[in-house]
């Protein structure tokens, strides 16, 4: 069995992707992504990404964790009072216990919530790959609430960019034709590809860009799949407790 690497780096050489910021994507049709979750942070109102791959938990980047974070589900603006929306408090905060805040490996965490998330059109699962699962040439996407624009402000409305995967998907993005960035606020959110049965399977977590928008080099994801086993055992460990 082949072992792949616990962070994917997918070049702009290819895609013309940096940091955590979606620039220039498109706004995505009102809870077409109906798994996407807005982080709001502490009092510092930090915002990041995240998705519901449990009705009581959330998958997220570690570096996300602050104390006090509250999950709004259900949003395409998070400005507005839209009757899909739930907010629901965050009552574990679970970082991989190998989690890095200097070099950011192992950015992973889990958020267990203080009571679950009631499924409905704009609020649903999103499915995660199993260790060993193959996604050779397939449809990808990013999402988030991040800023639109360099140096813009922020952007309160769900937005999306799309690339194509060719070779491994793992490893790199090949889609010259997209100039589109991802920055500021988009971190813990999914690289959602089709998987099994045409699927959207959340197959990494947006993580960090090794340049700044100004020498775009590339984008590290943390590969989801290779945390199967710690993401059952977490889920499990937490729902008994």
């Amino acid at each position: 069995m082949n072992i792949l690497p616990s962070t994917l780096y997918l070049h702009s050489l290819f895609l013309g992707v940096t940091g955590d910021k979606i620039i220039d994507g498109k706004e995505a049709k009102p809870h077409s992504r109906p798994y996407m979750a807005f982080l709001h942070i502490g009092k510092v109102g930090k915002i990041c990404g995240g998705f519901l791959i449990h009705p009581n938990f959330i998958l997220t980047a570690a570096h996300c964790q602050r104390q006090n974070i509250n999950v709004l589900l259900g949003a395409h603006d998070f400005s507005k009072n839209e009757e899909s929306q739930q907010v629901i408090p965050v009552e574990a905060i679970i970082p991989h216990k190998c989690f890095d805040n200097l070099t950011l490996a192992n950015d992973i965490m889990l958020l267990k919530l203080k009571y679950r998330a009631n499924i409905t059109h704009a609020v649903k699962t999103i499915r995660i790959p199993k260790r060993d699962e193959d996604f050779s040439i397939c449809k990808c996407s990013v999402a988030g609430w991040g800023y639109a624009k360099t140096n813009g402000n922020d952007n309160s409305v769900l937005r999306e960019v799309k690339v194509r995967v060719d070779f491994l998907c793992y490893f790199f993005l090949n889609s010259p034709q997209n100039k589109y960035f991802i920055f500021q606020g988009d971190s813990g959110g999914p690289l959602a590809c089709h998987g099994i049965l045409n699927m959207p399977t959340a197959v990494g977590i947006v993580s960090y860009a090794s340049k700044g928008c100004d020498d775009p080099q590339s984008i590290a994801y943390i590969r989801v799949s290779a945390y199967w086993d710690w993401i059952q055992m977490t889920i499990k460990k937490y729902s008994a407790a």
